[in-house]
């Protein structure tokens, strides 16, 4: 499999506008469309033996039950899957004791993957997983399809 990433240029350290500008990574998703419930639904179908109406209606009441529990302050742990929990945002206060819920002025849904389905930061280790990466400003720009930091050839046409 081939992971497309993009190059982004950001201040190394971001609360210094002096400090000096370092190239990252981001990943550029393939057709910049995410996959749909309902395509989910599909796949996990042909390979179960569950009808896909079935399994559509089971991942809605899924998320719908997933958004229940953690509004209810508990936090969610699917094994081989991984934990959902809460994240509160806010500005801050200067002093502790003056923090109140009206501070509060947004909440988030986290996610850690299990370790069944995590993704290793390791190049030793996203190589050996088959993952080659291919730099999407050099396809872009030169029109060829080489990966970037594998065999000549591995991966998926980023255009399929």
């Amino acid at each position: 499999m081939a992971i497309r990433f993009k190059r982004v240029s950001r201040l190394s350290d971001p609360t210094d506008k002096d400090s000096v500008k370092r190239t990252y990574p981001i990943i550029s998703y393939k057709y910049d469309t995410s996959a749909t419930l309902k395509e989910v639904a599909k796949e996990i179908s042909g390979n179960s033996g569950v009808s896909e109406g079935e399994t559509y209606s089971v991942l809605k009441d899924f998320r719908s039950l997933l958004r229940k529990t953690l509004l209810s302050g508990r936090s969610v742990n699917i094994d081989g899957i991984g934990y959902f929990f809460l994240s509160a945002q806010s500005k801050g206060t200067d002093k502790p004791e003056d923090f109140t819920a009206n501070d509060i002025t947004g909440l988030r849904i986290c996610f850690r993957a299990n370790k069944d389905i995590r993704l290793n930061a390791g190049s030793a280790s996203t190589r050996t997983d088959g993952l080659v990466f291919k730099d999407v400003d050099k396809l872009n720009n030169d029109g060829t399809d080489a990966p970037s930091g594998g065999e000549e050839g591995e991966g998926e046409d980023p255009a399929a």
